[in-house]
């Protein structure tokens, strides 16, 4: 099995395009998958710079409805227009970002789900993409793990009243990259909206005494510049130590956790903490 970051917020490559979003290329049992698509069409460009098959999709998977995760899609469905894509169906409620006194859409909107509407699976809570590929979603929720941007939301049924965000279009996948599942599963998010600590409980629940070979994904900890948090110091903390106290071998962050959260992460996690950057790629 491999891993591949297509784009990310860096690149090891001067050749490679990086933006402010997140896609990985899989390589599992002969098929190929991506986890998010970026947040232009840049993701597909540094496929084929990387010389990958990205027209050989059989699948997407969306971990959320946020454009840094999905707004690469139509470029990848224009070459893979059968490949299936999966998603939460709470993603179909629109959702929006405060900035001051205005706000704005964070995700794909109606347009979306009409136009893949053959291609879509939306799950409540837990699908199989296939034989040992599985997405999930929390089913613990405790708060000191949820991270603390509360500048989500959606508009009530008369479109006016604002209730906040309860990322019911967050998932995770969970990947058993041997044929024993019993040797080991990788988990990979998105941003960790629900906290990297509610899905390490989940997944301990679920797939109780599994060993956890990696973690991958962004932390969701900076803002747009990368070199400053979004978050507290101490809920940094609160993320790192429950991935050191986790089975977790690895922990590949990218995308959002950016240079002070990692820099703050690596302080506790030291030698399992590792940067995914755009261009790199992992092998189990």
């Amino acid at each position: 099995m491999k891993i591949i970051s297509l784009i990310e917020n860096t690149a090891v490559d001067d050749n490679l395009f990086f933006e402010d979003g997140m896609s990985l290329f899989v390589e599992y049992n002969d098929k190929k998958y991506l986890i998010d698509t970026g947040l232009t069409g840049k993701a597909v460009d540094n496929a084929r710079r990387m010389r990958l098959p990205i027209d050989e999709i059989s699948g997407v998977i969306l971990t959320h409805n946020h454009l840094a995760h999905t707004g690469g899609i139509d470029a990848v469905m224009k070459l893979n227009p059968n490949a299936q894509i999966y998603l939460r169906a709470g993603a179909k409620k629109e959702v929006f970002k405060k900035n001051g006194l205005f706000k704005s859409a964070v995700g794909q909107g109606r347009s979306f789900f009409r136009r893949y509407a053959d291609n879509l699976i939306l799950f409540n809570s837990f699908s199989e993409v296939c034989e040992g590929f599985y997405l999930a979603s929390c089913e613990k929720f405790e708060e000191k793990y949820i991270n603390p941007d509360r500048s989500y939301f959606t508009l009530g049924d008369d479109e006016k009243k604002q209730q906040p965000f309860d990322f019911s279009d967050e998932s995770f996948a969970v990947i058993f990259p041997q044929k024993r599942k019993a040797d080991g599963l990788i988990l990979v998010g998105g941003c960790f909206h629900c906290g990297v600590g509610n899905m390490l409980e989940t997944v301990e629940e679920r797939w109780h005494g599994i060993p956890i070979l990696a973690v991958i994904g962004g932390f969701h900890l900076s803002a747009a510049n990368p070199k400053n948090l979004n978050v507290s110091p101490e809920f940094v903390n609160v993320t790192a130590r429950a991935l050191k106290q986790s089975s977790a071998e690895k922990i590949y962050a990218c995308h959002c956790t950016g240079f002070k959260g990692f820099d703050l992460m690596d302080e506790i996690l030291g030698d399992r903490f590792l940067y995914l950057a755009g261009g790199e790629a992992l092998e189990f």
